[in-house]
């Protein structure tokens, strides 16, 4: 008999949820996995995902927002990413470690749990393991009887955070690797770690399996991993390998615009499972089997023929640092508290929760210029988001049965909303009560009841007529978008396709500090230069300083174009009247004495502050981005430097970045030559660096001594045709970076 799919009964039982979960909150369970009924239609099925919902450990895991994870092992001390598994424990000795100044500088930044790297890929316990001696029991760090899993964990209970923990699965120190043994050897660890350190809130997984010291890969067994994760810590979310949480895709710290947390999956096991538990047997021995990484992972057309949809949430994880472990070399390297910002949109503002890396550093704390970035990031953040600009607005819902009032938007509480009683169009318009500006607008939904609004637009009323100045898709736990300042009276939200009737929680507008915008950012010139600098708020004030020094509401005032004569560091923000600021921008300009043709244009985003950065007398650092080198693409690098008149050479260098993981590899070759009149060159050096074997970071000189005179210079520099074989990138070419052509 063919399955009848009655939308009465679904909307009957949907309704009922929605008032279970309104009234009862403390009995929230949720219904994170449904079964589609055969022969349902699409839009059946589109009314079954609107009723899937996290389960109890996700909402909690979701309404954190941001976490942190902890990179800190072995490879802090041998300055690598991945261990071989062969590194010696007497390397371990953070002799500062001060595991509540990580939690604090933490919280302080407004995470809500931490997560520690307890065994990295490389096999090195931060705990006195039974199991093996690969630990910190075996290193001179606090004599041999420390444990720095218990250290965090007390610190964290102590601050009020949650904590959790990494367990690499692949171990390449571990003898029984690739052996049925390891699996046990795996939940050995994996129980001291559950059983020992109090509350577990999380257990993160990634999916990396290579091979071990007898050559072998693993096959891991997720079930039972996460069978004795639900036994032992019940409350606990398993990710990003693991049933409760999904990676996001990218390591970027982006999210996608349009994310769905209710997803199409197929079982692990779907045969054995009865009907009577199979979400619990979902819940426990699910093991991801599609691709997370695509663009589209929930639309209509994503969930039309899925047999099975579940509430799989996306993660976003990034580091603040270029790398995941500390490294002394990126310390210039930080994340700016502006990216840290446009990070928070991009995920947290997408849908998605914020997993930031914060490694600590050799001494054992969390080094001083992360810590800066961290506290200026949360100060922007806690200013924009302190007053929301609708509290006090008159909400009111419009839909083809008329105008009805809908305060939930407003009180503050995520677990309320207002209800729709239809699929169709419906109008939220809120008045303001006078004039406001903002160019912030924050939407949440009871994600309780569901993941419905589909589609939406904001309109602004400007000039007596309803303006655009912002769209959407997907909304879920939190929406952040971003506009150009406006100001206005009245606002509504036009949610224009949802899944069954929308269920927005939450409605809130903000202003954001103010920023400056600075032309050019970066320059070198020969006589002088002017500098341009504006703001995107006409009430704030801009003020600068040229020694180096931070600029305040004393410093000189900007009114008009600065104009550069010499070098110069430029340091600026805006201050709003209220006393709000900008981040510190800067700006450098640097006076050279030559001129400089380049055969091959480098690319936009590394033209080193123009033609005249490769001899304005500032290196680049051994951070190819930094602003100072030239960069080019699958060509030579051929420049030709003008020194006005023949002058007297000693020597002439010029310097060369490798930073093979972003494809940027030494030259082949490098030739020097000089001449009188700029056509006949004489060559005075012509040498290699050989070819890179492995991952490398560093700067290479080529140097040519010449006692005599000239007036040119010439530098080429032969890129890498193709990139080795050991490389990601092998049979393409690769970037040359230079910069500074010293001539002495």
């Amino acid at each position: 008999m063919p399955y009848i799919f009655d939308s009465k009964i679904y909307l009957l039982v949907f309704s009922w949820l929605i008032a279970l979960n309104i009234n009862a909150q403390k009995l929230y369970q949720g219904n994170n996995f449904v079964s589609i009924p055969g022969q349902s239609s699409p839009e059946q099925v589109v009314m079954i995902a609107a009723g899937v919902t996290p389960s109890a450990r996700q909402l909690s895991w979701q309404e954190m927002e941001l976490t942190t994870f902890i990179h800190f092992s072995l490879n802090t001390f041998y300055n690598q990413e991945w261990g071989r598994g062969t590194e010696d424990p007497v390397k371990f000795n953070p002799t500062e470690l001060n595991a509540a100044q990580w939690v604090k500088v933490f919280k302080d930044a407004g995470s809500k749990c931490v997560i520690i790297t307890c065994k990295h890929h490389d096999g090195f316990c931060l705990w006195p393991s039974r199991f093996t001696n690969h630990t910190v029991a075996s290193s001179p760090w606090r004599m041999g009887k420390g444990d720095l899993v218990k250290e965090v964990s007390d610190a964290c209970r102590k601050q009020g955070m949650k904590f959790g923990i990494y367990l690499s699965p692949w171990d390449r120190h571990e003898k029984s690797y690739g052996s049925e043994a390891y699996n046990y050897y795996f939940m050995n660890q994996l129980t001291e770690l559950l059983s020992n350190y109090g509350e577990v809130s999380e257990v993160w997984f990634d999916g990396a399996c290579g091979e071990g010291p007898n050559g072998k890969k693993q096959v891991y067994n997720w079930e039972s991993y996460y069978s004795l994760i639900r036994k032992l810590q019940p409350t606990a979310v398993i990710a990003v390998m693991g049933p409760d949480v999904r990676w996001v895709g990218t390591e970027s710290g982006y999210g996608r615009e349009t994310e769905w947390s209710v997803v199409p999956y197929a079982l692990a096991i779907q045969d054995s499972i009865a009907a009577g538990s199979q979400q619990q047997v979902v819940k426990d021995s699910f093991i991801p089997q599609c691709d997370m990484m695509a663009q589209d992972l929930g639309s209509r057309e994503a969930i039309k023929n899925a047999k099975n949809l579940i509430w799989y949430p996306s993660e976003v994880d990034v580091s603040i640092r270029p790398g995941w472990f500390w490294h002394e070399n990126e310390n210039s390297r930080v994340k700016t508290p502006e990216k840290l910002v446009d990070i928070y949109y991009s995920s947290v503002g997408r849908n998605s929760l914020l997993l930031l890396n914060i490694p600590p550093d050799t001494r054992g704390l969390i080094h001083e210029n992360d810590v800066a970035s961290l506290q200026e990031w949360r100060s922007a953040l806690n200013s924009a988001f302190k007053n929301n600009l609708a509290e006090n607005a008159k909400a009111t819902q419009a839909t083809s049965k008329g105008i009805t009032s809908v305060p939930l938007i407003l009180d503050g509480d995520d677990a309320t909303n207002c209800e729709a009683t239809e699929t169709g169009e419906s109008i939220l318009e809120l008045d303001l009560g006078g004039f406001k500006t903002f160019d912030v607008l924050l939407l949440q939904e009871n994600i309780r009841v569901g993941q419905r609004i589909e589609k939406f637009r904001f309109q602004v009323f400007i000039n007596n007529q309803w303006t655009n100045v912002g769209e959407g898709t997907t909304v879920g736990y939190k929406r952040l978008l971003r506009f150009a300042p406006v100001t206005s009276d009245k606002v509504r939200l036009v949610i224009e396709q949802s899944r069954l009737a929308p269920a927005l929680a939450e409605f809130g507008l903000y202003l954001q500090p103010p920023s400056v915008t600075v032309s050019p950012a970066t320059a070198a010139f020969t006589d002088s230069m002017q500098v341009v600098l504006s703001s995107n708020s006409p009430e704030a004030a801009i003020f600068y300083t040229t020694d180096g020094t931070k600029p305040g509401k004393y410093s000189a005032r900007y009114i008009k174009p600065i104009n550069i004569k010499q070098s110069t560091e430029l340091n600026f923000l805006a201050i709003m009247p209220g006393g709000e600021h900008s981040f510190y921008g800067k700006g450098s300009y640097n006076k050279a004495n030559y001129g400089v043709i380049l055969k091959n244009a480098p690319d936009k985003q590394y033209d080193g502050g123009g033609l005249l950065g490769l001899v304005d007398g500032v290196e680049g650092t051994i951070d190819f981005g930094d602003g100072k080198w030239t960069g080019i693409n699958g060509k030579d690098l051929d420049a030709t430097v003008d020194m006005g008149k023949e002058s007297e050479i000693h020597t002439i260098s010029v310097t060369f970045n490798e930073t093979t993981a972003s494809w940027i590899f030494r030259p082949t070759e490098v030739t020097i030559q000089v001449s009188e009149n700029g056509t006949d060159f004489r060559t005075l050096q012509s040498s290699g660096f050989g070819l890179a074997k492995s991952d490398n970071t560093r700067r290479f000189v080529a140097k040519a001594k010449y006692n005599g005179e000239a007036r040119y210079v010439r530098v080429i520099a032969k890129h890498l045709d193709k990139i080795p074989d050991w490389h990601p990138g092998k049979g393409l070419p690769a970037w040359v970076f230079a910069d500074e052509i010293k001539i002495e």
